[in-house]
Formats: C-alpha cells, sequence, structure tokens
C-alpha cells in the first residue's frame, strides 16, 4: 500500500514539475510571440483579468429581453454571477417548481390567464437621497404590463405586480431619489379597460400613461392599492426620468406618434414606423406627480378603472399638472441631472442630446407661456424657450449616464443606436 501511495505521489510530483518546465519557461514575449498577440491584445487581457477569490469592483445588472430574466456579470471581470429568474419558470435553478416561486410567479398572471414568459427591459436600482443604495432592483416587463421587485441581498424576485390598465410597456422602471414612488409607463396606446373598441376610435378611446407606484423601501415591496395612474393622450409613452433636488416631485417621460398613426400598409398607406416618424417632434410628457398623488386620494379626482384609481387629463391639467414639451423626433432616453436642474433627452432618429431646463420650463409655467395646446388640452410649452442647448453626437443617441465630473466638466457618456 505504502509502494503504491508513494508512486502516486512520484507520478503528481513529476507532472507538476513537467508543467513547471513547460509553462514557467516561457516568457510573456513568448506567449504573444505563439499566439500573434499584441500589446494593445496584452493590455485589455490585462483589465479584465480578475485572479480567482478576487472580487469585482462593479456588477453589472441587464435585462435579458425575451428570456424573462436578469443577467448579472462582474466588471471587470465579465464573469456571469448570477442568472436571476423573474417572469419565466427555470428548471434548472429551480425557480417556479416549489410553493414559494410558484406563488411569485402566479402573482404575475393576468386576468385569470397563467403568463410563463416575459419581456424584460430597462432595469432600476434603489435610491436614497437621489443616489443607488443597492438595496432593491425593479425590472419591467415589456410584453406583458408587469414590474418584479428583486431583494439584491439574495438576488431572488420576492413580488410580481400586474398593472391593471395597461397592455404593454416599455417605459422601464424609475425610482423617485428614496425610493418611495416608481414610474412606470405605458408603450402602446390601448383602451384602459379590458374591452375592445376598434382602431377607429383610437383618438377618442385607445390612451396612454403613466403609473406612479407606492414603494415601500424598508420591505421592497409595491402597494398598489395606494397607487395611481396619470391618463395621457395616445402618443406611445417611452421611458421616463423622476426629478430631484430642483425638480423633485415632477416627472419626465418620453413619446413618440404624435401623429397618432396606426398604420395601413395593407391599405396602400406608409408601414406603421414610417408614419410615426412623419413629424419633426414629439411630445416630452412634464407632470407633477407628487401634487397628482394628493389629488388621486380624493375620489372625485379619480375614475376607477379595472379597481385602479386613475387621475383624467383633464384634472391633471386644471391642477396644473401636466405639460407638454415638443422635442425631436422619436425620443427615447430621457434623464435628469444629479442636481435636478436639466433633463437630457435623446432620440433614434435625430443627431442631437438635447438639453432643457428645469427653471425656464417652470417660468413658462408660471408665466403661462404656452405655444398652444393639444387636442386633449393640455399645454404645451415652447421648445426653444425652455431649451439650455444641444449637442450633435452621432445617429441614434439613446441613453445618458452622468459621470463622477460631471458638474464640473461636463462629464456624460451617451450610448448611439447606429
Amino acid at each position: 500500500m505504502n509502494y503504491k501511495l508513494n508512486k502516486f505521489a512520484s507520478l503528481v510530483l513529476g507532472s507538476a514539475l513537467g508543467m513547471t518546465t513547460l509553462f514557467g519557461g516561457n516568457t510573456l514575449q513568448d506567449i504573444m510571440k505563439e499566439r500573434g498577440l499584441t500589446h494593445q491584445d496584452m493590455l485589455a487581457a490585462a483589465k479584465t483579468y480578475t485572479p480567482s477569490g478576487g472580487r469585482d469592483k462593479y456588477i453589472v445588472f441587464s435585462s435579458g429581453g425575451q428570456s424573462g430574466q436578469m443577467m448579472v456579470y462582474g466588471v471587470p471581470s465579465m464573469r456571469i454571477l448570477k442568472y436571476i429568474a423573474v417572469f419565466t419558470p427555470e428548471p434548472w435553478q429551480g425557480w417556479g417548481y416549489d410553493d414559494d416561486t410558484k406563488k411569485v410567479l402566479a402573482q404575475g398572471n393576468i386576468r385569470g390567464k397563467k403568463i410563463t414568459w416575459g419581456d424584460t427591459h430597462h432595469p432600476a436600482l434603489s435610491e436614497k437621497d437621489g443616489k443607488y443604495d443597492g438595496k432593491w432592483l425593479v425590472i419591467n416587463d415589456k410584453a406583458n404590463p408587469r414590474l418584479a421587485v428583486i431583494d439584491l441581498k439574495d438576488f431572488v424576485t420576492k413580488q410580481i405586480v400586474v398593472n391593471p390598465v395597461f397592455k404593454s410597456d416599455h417605459g422601464g422602471a424609475f425610482f423617485t431619489p428614496n425610493s418611495e414612488h416608481i414610474l412606470e409607463a405605458c408603450q402602446y396606446a390601448a383602451p384602459l379597460d379590458n374591452n375592445y373598441h376598434p382602431m377607429d376610435e383610437y383618438k377618442e378611446t385607445y390612451r396612454g400613461g403613466v403609473t406612479v407606484w407606492k414603494f415601500d423601501p424598508k420591505i421592497g415591496r409595491i402597494d398598489a392599492k395606494k397607487s395611481f395612474t396619470i391618463e395621457m393622450p395616445p402618443y406611445m409613452q417611452d421611458l421616463s426620468d423622476a426629478g430631484k433636488e430642483a425638480s423633485f416631485g415632477w416627472g419626465f417621460t418620453n413619446s413618440f406618434n404624435s401623429e397618432m398613426y396606426t398604420g395601413g400598409i395593407e391599405k396602400g398607406l406608409p408601414p406603421f414606423e414610417a408614419g410615426c416618424s412623419r413629424n419633426d417632434t414629439d411630445f416630452l410628457h412634464v407632470y407633477n406627480w407628487k401634487k397628482l398623488a394628493e389629488l388621486a386620494k380624493d375620489d372625485k379626482n379619480v375614475k376607477i378603472i379595472n379597481g385602479a384609481r386613475v387621475v383624467p387629463m383633464d384634472v391633471a391639467v386644471k391642477n396644473d399638472a401636466l405639460f407638454l414639451i415638443p422635442e425631436p423626433k422619436s425620443p427615447h432616453g430621457v434623464d435628469v441631472s444629479p442636481d435636478g436642474k436639466y433633463i437630457i433627452v435623446c432620440g433614434k432618429l435625430d443627431t442631437h442630446a438635447t438639453v432643457f431646463d428645469f427653471a425656464k420650463i417652470q417660468d413658462a409655467i408660471k408665466n403661462k407661456d404656452y405655444v398652444g395646446k393639444d387636442p386633449y388640452g393640455i399645454p404645451i410649452l415652447d421648445l426653444k424657450k425652455t431649451m439650455h442647448c444641444q449637442a450633435e453626437l452621432g445617429l441614434g443617441p439613446l441613453h445618458n449616464q452622468f459621470g463622477k465630473n460631471w458638474k464640473d466638466k461636463g462629464e456624460i457618456f451617451t450610448s448611439l443606436y447606429v
């Protein structure tokens, strides 16, 4: 027995010594030459290399699209750390196959129908005083109007809520500065009730909107009973952001299809996307969600639709809580600066990032300096009078992130679609 153990130990030691000779004899230059690597290649590898047991400086939470999940990876290592199951059963990790996770998925049933897939877009991290606190993450389901709350202590989905009046949402989820509310905009306009209405009634019965969900950051749960929806025109709302500091209490939501086009390629009309892009401008929705939250508590200011409290457009307008500003066509991202003074809008069909000045917006509202009203009676502010500046970046700017030197040097990172 001792002979066999000694022989095995000798083999292991010999193999280790052989490998040491094989690899230890190579210099960095030898490896580069053998594999045809440049100094730039080696620098790139060094930037991402993280030793075993080491920790990444940053963690990225990425939406999984039609996988219905979230992906988490580290930076700089780029190692996948976790696939967070959200809207879709995943047998490989047991999500949706035990009593507890079955109950979470069942929260996402829509009008009694079991929904076992999702299309995740635009996750949001909870905030404290306008800065990420890393406690909770909320992700939306674009295909089925739902939100899910993920606990970042264990990276597990804890709650799914269904929007009672929307039929889709691309507006993601956007926390207010202290995570007391979440803004969720619908995307494709639809009747807010669950009844059939023909497309011929699009302007009369189809509507958009923003739901202001009440969120408890202590326990990480959405309270649907304390939430409400702001009715908006059928302009197809897109992404949003919540004001902070100077603009606290206000919300900003982009939209496309100010044409209110409904397609008709089968009739020889332009394709839907072309018809939605005829106008040079669409509308930025500017609304005082804080004032509307108080109004929504009074039954006389709301309509109850599918059991949800909805503030009609005329009530919002009457109380100076809803306005429109023209913005370059087909906007996508709208981002509020950390001090709340500026709102940056970017769109897929415009080469500019357009910066609005919140102080100028407030002056226009105070002085009732309108260029007109839309077909639904919402005041329209002047684009040029509320704008701070425009920066030409390239075709299709989408999203903006403010760098650590944004205040001193104006450092902003913008992604380009094309």
